[in-house]
């Protein structure tokens, strides 16, 4: 299949992140299963690098991107909220999951040692997934930096031994930092899942057997039950479920949820129309075929 222009894909973070990495084996993954015999990921891909995931999302919508890959959930720290509340509203649809197993490494400057450590830089979800870390070595501060691989660099630009960063092997090799102690994260079997979103296109026919939905219920006594009622009767499996303020009205909730499909008793259309008839706002988030997570090597 020959592209008539470079395919433009989305993260936040720079070279190095999970994220980065992820759109890296995403792009690869396409050109493994039907893009081989015309395309290479140097020449007719590029991964546009954003600061935050706001920008990133409204990059897509924009169409200022053709795909974003973005983490939704982390299997040591649970869903990322704050990449989950920039999807309500908006016209994306996720088309496909993808697993990134985590390794975090500690990277500092030459002549570092953990000892004279004051500071570690790294992204919030990062550190918290290094908690024991911080416990052994209470004279170490740690503070959140924009994404992991954005800290190495920043450590690399000090040039101070006292300071170092917590990102993949990757990040630390490309800023060319030196290794102070490898994969020494809480959970050894740590891993980020991934959406791959595409802005949502009203006469395209999605399909895929996990279904997610953003939705709002009714505030009234047994809005959520009613609603997790149309599920059961449908005989849709729950996968998860994650409740959200709702912006400038405290102390309401929305809710993120996905559910498998492949049992299900009626249509996408069906299920849609009955689930609006017991909530206010239904947005559906995703449709994509289930992948099988990879065992960590």
């Amino acid at each position: 299949i020959l592209r008539s222009k470079m395919m433009k894909i989305g993260i936040q973070g720079i070279a190095g992140s999970y994220s980065e990495m992820t759109a890296r084996d995403y792009i690869n993954t396409l050109l493994t299963k039907q893009l081989h015999t015309n395309c290479d990921l140097e020449n007719d891909f590029e991964v546009v690098m954003y600061s935050n995931f706001c920008e990133t999302t409204q990059a897509l919508v924009d169409e200022d991107v053709d795909l974003i890959v973005e983490p939704v959930e982390n299997s040591t720290t649970g869903a990322i909220t704050k990449l989950l509340d920039q999807l309500r509203y908006k016209p994306v649809m996720g088309i496909a999951e993808a697993y990134q197993p985590v390794s975090h490494n500690l990277w500092g400057v030459a002549g570092s040692t953990i000892e004279e450590l004051t500071t570690v830089y790294s992204h919030p979800e990062a550190l918290s997934q290094c908690t024991s870390f911080f416990e052994q070595h209470p004279y170490i501060e740690a503070k959140a930096h924009d994404d992991t691989a954005r800290a190495s660099l920043h450590v690399q630009e000090l040039k101070n031994p006292k300071v170092a960063a917590i990102s993949s092997a990757r990040a630390g090799e490309l800023y060319g930092l030196t290794p102070l102690l490898k994969d020494f994260q809480d959970e050894k079997s740590n891993m980020t899942r991934f959406y791959i979103l595409e802005k949502y296109q009203a006469s395209k026919r999605y399909e895929g057997n996990v279904l997610a939905f953003y939705i709002e219920t009714r505030h009234e006594p047994g809005a959520l039950l009613k609603l997790l009622q149309v599920f059961d009767i449908y005989n849709g499996n729950l996968l998860s479920l994650t409740a959200r303020p709702i912006q400038n009205q405290p102390f309401t909730y929305g809710f993120f949820l996905e559910v498998t499909a492949d049992k299900m008793t009626v249509s996408n259309e069906i299920l849609i129309q009955t689930l609006e008839q017991v909530a206010e706002h239904v947005q559906l988030l995703a449709q994509f075929d289930q992948v099988k997570r990879p065992n960590r090597t």
